[in-house]
């Protein structure tokens, strides 16, 4: 693997470029390789796009029918593609091989920063473990405990007493509160906010009474947590996030909420309150949940769906508020018909006002016309 400055002829611009031969590709995701080893590779390409130099993937039957015409030098792939003239590499899954080769990419092109900086604040009673890197401006304050191999980006606060677990990244602006507490192997991108005090208040006499956050927050292992994202402390106990969960950016969680185990949450996913999810659920882009309510195992929440119940476990929910994925598409089939049906409605109620004006009126006339009876 070679790192070299690479002058784009089109743009004239200056790009970081890594380097490296289809067999070292083939070698890193186990695959068999098909074609020429050495060729070059030095980027990543969709099948439609890719160049010369590319690495493109192939990972449905249905897209085989795009590779003759792809000119990207290597391509992952599942099974031999007649018609492609480039080096193949032969896997059980290219897709999941080339998050493989991501991995490393993203590992030459961005690499992080190394050594204790000249220029950080760390308090002397604060414990660092073996290789951790702490940069610029960055603020480690007193009875922190930060394991090894971690990796801290400028201008980052860790406060009191807090943990980071080893090998866990924390990039530039992340903002760990006193005595919240991260896993290993977690990453935590830019702007985060982590254990800041939760929305809470009482209405007395007029008046919003605030309620004083003096619980923590847990973050498990293997957890990423992108930027602008902020985990409230709970009021008395600890906000919970589990093993291997994922959070999307503009993410809020508040206060004593528990995240089970490999939860995803998209983008703006949003948590009142004591809410609690249990293991692999999912939440859509823009959904909510309402303050202490359960979300079953397994469940999945759709984009925007507003959570105002009890969700099952397995359950998939859609709309606002959110019901069961069928009734809800039952509900928006029925939304193009709705200007005809008023129509047919009011036609209708015309129609039962004439005729009940028609019945009175002979109901009248039959009434006047009876002959006395004595």
């Amino acid at each position: 693997m070679l790192l070299d400055l690479h002058r784009d002829q089109d743009t004239e611009e200056t790009k970081l470029m890594f380097k490296m031969m289809a067999r070292e590709i083939a070698e890193l995701v186990g695959g068999e390789l098909a074609g020429p080893g050495e060729v070059t590779i030095s980027g990543v390409g969709p099948l439609d796009s890719a160049r010369p130099m590319d690495l493109a993937f192939v990972a449905r039957e249905a897209l085989f029918g795009k590779v003759a015409a792809c000119r990207a030098g290597a391509l992952l792939t599942m099974r031999k593609v007649e018609g492609y003239g480039g080096t193949q590499i032969i896997c059980e899954d290219p897709e999941l091989a080339m998050a493989t080769v991501l991995e490393k990419m993203h590992g030459e092109l961005f690499p992080k920063p190394t050594g204790i900086s000249g220029l950080a604040c760390i308090d002397p009673d604060a414990v660092l473990g073996q290789r951790v890197s702490v940069g610029a401006y960055s603020v480690i304050e007193k009875g922190a405990v930060v394991g090894d191999d971690v990796t801290i980006y400028p201008l980052v606060y860790v406060g009191r007493g807090a943990q980071i677990g080893p090998r866990t990244t924390l990039h530039p602006h992340v903002t760990v509160c006193e005595r919240a507490q991260i896993g290993a192997d977690c990453t935590v991108h830019p702007n985060c906010v982590i254990g800041d005090e939760g929305f809470g208040y009482v209405q007395r006499g007029g008046r919003s009474v605030k309620l004083w956050h003096v619980g923590g927050v847990r973050i498990a292992d293997n957890v990423e947590i992108r930027g602008l994202t902020s985990v409230d402390r709970g009021m008395i106990d600890d906000t919970v996030v589990g093993e291997g969960v994922k959070i999307d950016k503009h993410c809020h969680i508040s206060h004593n909420c528990r995240i089970g185990d490999r939860c995803v949450l998209a983008g703006y996913a949003r948590m009142a309150g004591s809410v609690t999810l249990g293991r692999g659920v999912m939440m859509g882009a823009d959904s909510s949940i309402s303050d202490h309510l359960t979300v079953g195992d397994g469940a999945i929440l759709g984009a925007r769906a507003g959570v105002i119940t009890k969700v099952k476990p397995g359950e998939h929910m859609l709309g606002t508020p959110a019901r069961p994925r069928n009734e809800t598409m039952r509900i928006v089939a029925t939304w193009p018909k709705l200007p005809d049906m008023l129509r047919q409605l009011a036609a209708l109620q015309k129609e039962v006002e004439d005729l009940k004006k028609r019945l009175g009126e002979a109901g009248q006339g039959a009434h006047t016309a009876r002959p006395d009876q004595d």
